[in-house]
């Protein structure tokens, strides 16, 4: 079972992050098209820091969000989803987001939101303390495995917490092949796994 909440920031993230609507129903294709395209151009302003953008790029990132925001809910259970993108000549990072009801002793389930015992690791998963003030008691891994069907080694990073003031046991993972890359990120998606907070759906005022 799951349950609406809302996340937020007690701070504002680094320019690299960008919230993807997840969109069903009736003007679905419609909306998504209208934010992919102020997305694109609010996303490429932030990275030109104040340079003449490229047109160019802001039209293929617009239609790299449209397909991003469409592709991935089909695909894996989620309740918010994030793009990580700091870099428009990479593929942009999804970070899937979703939330149950606290339920059982607390590091048996961090245990399983952060695959610590997880079949097909290439080894065994790095895996450490990540309780913030925001989210309380949490883990984090770094595990390597071959997808199921796949060839090439992967990489995810998994966060679990305990949301006592909420009430929930919340997930935040994601998961690509470009290894080196992601490697080289961990420090950033700590920090903006640092400002999440959980909120109510009505407390986040839209613009």
């Amino acid at each position: 079972m799951s349950l609406p909440y809302a996340l937020d920031f007690t701070e504002d993230p680094a320019d690299g992050w960008i919230a993807v609507p997840i969109l069903e129903g009736r003007g679905a294709d419609r909306q998504r098209r209208k934010w992919a395209k102020k997305s694109a151009e609010l996303h490429c302003a932030l990275l030109s820091d104040g340079g003449s953008r490229d047109k160019s790029q802001e039209k293929e990132l617009a239609r790299v969000l449209e397909a991003f925001s469409e592709q991935f809910p089909q695909k894996i259970p989620m309740q918010h989803l994030f793009a990580y993108a700091p870099d428009l000549r990479k593929d942009l990072l999804p970070f899937f987001f979703y939330g149950t009801p606290s339920e059982g002793p607390v590091e048996q389930v961090l245990d399983t939101l952060v695959q610590r015992n997880e079949p097909g690791a290439a080894q065994d998963p790095q895996i450490v303390d990540f309780t913030t003030d925001n989210l309380g008691k949490g883990l984090r891994s770094i595990r390597h495995f071959v997808p199921k069907g796949g060839e090439a080694l992967c990489m995810s990073v998994n966060y679990g917490w305990r949301v006592d003031s909420y009430g929930i046991d919340l997930s935040m993972r994601t998961i690509s092949d470009d290894i080196g890359w992601m490697s080289a990120n961990i420090d950033e998606f700590d920090a903006f796994a640092r400002t999440l907070k959980v909120v109510d759906p009505s407390d986040i005022v839209v613009d």
